[in-house]
């Protein structure tokens, strides 16, 4: 069977972008792997234990039967260094996924824009690449979108188990964000959704066979 790799900037980053199409090609019997660049210390209050972001991501993956791996990387200050390369492109390596996903380059976060660009030149050729919506969908003009409805109260409950982000105080706001991308849809029965963007023409047609039996056309 196929396989897929995402990779986010922080622990929680796949379970808000992209988790629904992880379960759903996982319940069809994908290999699904998931890395996070950083662990997230920029997020953490002082009196947090160092690994307290960490041990949420393991608790989140573990939610959903896949387990995480971190490069650690810096919090907040992640760019395209002779390290940061080698790490993503160990990740892509050792996993040798069918198909790649990590977060939009124009998304709002500067981590999330320089580990976009980062697995887009680790990819190369090698696996094909889509992006992730940009957060709640800001200026995204997505190219397909995904069919989350039975996966989204998994997605849900992996991401509150970040405990330490308050995940209660962005859960309504991601809900809205799906069933704002089910509507556009235009599909009765789609009731939450995920969009997402190819990265390039030359993997279009890969893609497209790839995910035939999820992409809402």
């Amino acid at each position: 069977m196929p396989s897929v790799l995402a990779f986010g900037a922080h622990p929680d980053d796949v379970e808000i972008y992209c988790l629904g199409l992880l379960l759903k090609l996982k319940s069809l019997g994908w290999r699904v792997g998931w890395v996070v660049a950083t662990a997230g210390q920029a997020g953490l209050s002082p009196d947090a234990k160092p690994d307290e972001r960490l041990v949420e991501l393991q608790l989140a993956g573990e939610s959903v039967g896949v387990t995480p791996i971190c490069l650690s990387l810096m919090d907040g200050e992640l760019t395209d260094t002779p390290v940061s390369q080698v790490a993503v492109r160990t990740a892509l390596a050792s996993f040798k996924p069918d198909l790649v996903i990590t977060h939009h380059p124009d998304d709002y976060h500067s981590d999330h824009r320089a580990l976009s660009q980062l697995v887009r030149q680790a990819c190369g050729l090698k696996s094909a690449l889509i992006y992730a919506d940009t957060m709640l969908g800001l200026g995204c003009c997505p190219d397909f979108s995904v069919d989350i409805s039975d996966h989204a109260a998994a997605k849900h409950q992996a991401l509150s188990l970040h405990t330490s982000q308050r995940p209660d105080l962005f859960s309504d706001n991601l809900a809205v964000w799906e069933k704002f991308r089910a509507i556009q849809t235009l599909q009765k029965n789609v009731s939450r959704a995920e969009a997402y963007c190819f990265a390039d023409s030359y993997h279009r047609g890969k893609v497209q066979r790839l995910l035939d039996a999820v992409i809402i056309r």
